[in-house]
């Protein structure tokens, strides 16, 4: 192998190895939540709630509650009653 396709191959893999993280604008990339509800949920059936902030992986914010019985469902984020759950669970952790 010649000198110029060495170099070559070097700038595709480092080219190949930095395009991985940029998210392709206008594609939801790997986002876990294809869609979103903002119909109400009891906040007594809620087991979980999981906050996945914007990323390389997903250009949109996702909040995923799982309910006590198991089920999983993605929520809008900009929902009035998730913001308040948000906020109110925020303020329940305990302090370091």
């Amino acid at each position: 192998m010649n000198r110029a396709t060495a170099v070559i191959t070097v700038i595709l893999l480092l080219c190949a190895t930095a395009a991985q993280g940029i998210p392709v604008p206008g594609n939801q990339g790997r986002c876990r939540c294809p869609a979103t509800s903002s119909d109400f949920i009891d906040p007594r059936t809620i087991k979980n709630l999981q906050y996945i902030p914007k990323g390389s992986n997903c250009e949109t914010q996702e909040i995923i509650i799982t309910k006590k019985s198991g089920r999983k469902i993605c929520v809008s984020p900009d929902a009035k009653w998730v913001k308040i759950i948000i906020k109110s669970r925020k303020g329940s952790r305990p302090r370091n």
